[in-house]
């Protein structure tokens, strides 16, 4: 069971998270909904993605978001909305207190 502290229901229930802002280093932007990714087309109900078997509807792979709605923070499958990479791996990040961009926690509000 994985409960997601920003929308506080389970991550593999919940039809999504609540709108968040993604912070970048240009400031505040607002979220991808998952299937508007620009970088790939969102996977099909019976295809493998990562590993995962695909249902219908089509569920993020990872934090398990319908299309449509926002992805949970720290999904390895949100876009960022500023360079359109994997956010968790890009350097849009602001930096945190550590000189480490792009952590978790940094995405805090």
């Amino acid at each position: 069971m994985a409960i997601c502290k920003y929308c506080e229901l389970e991550m593999h229930e919940a039809d999504g998270c609540v709108k968040l802002p993604v912070k970048t280093i240009d400031g505040d932007m607002d979220p991808i909904p998952y299937g508007s990714e620009s970088r790939d087309e969102p996977p099909t109900p019976g295809q493998r993605h990562h590993g995962v078997l695909i249902g219908d509807p089509p569920r993020c792979h990872d934090c398990d978001a319908l299309p449509g709605h926002y992805h949970h923070v720290g999904c390895d499958w949100e876009e960022c909305p500023r360079c359109h990479g994997q956010y968790i791996s890009c350097d849009c990040g602001p930096v945190d207190d550590d000189s480490q961009p792009n952590t978790i926690e940094s995405k805090e509000l």
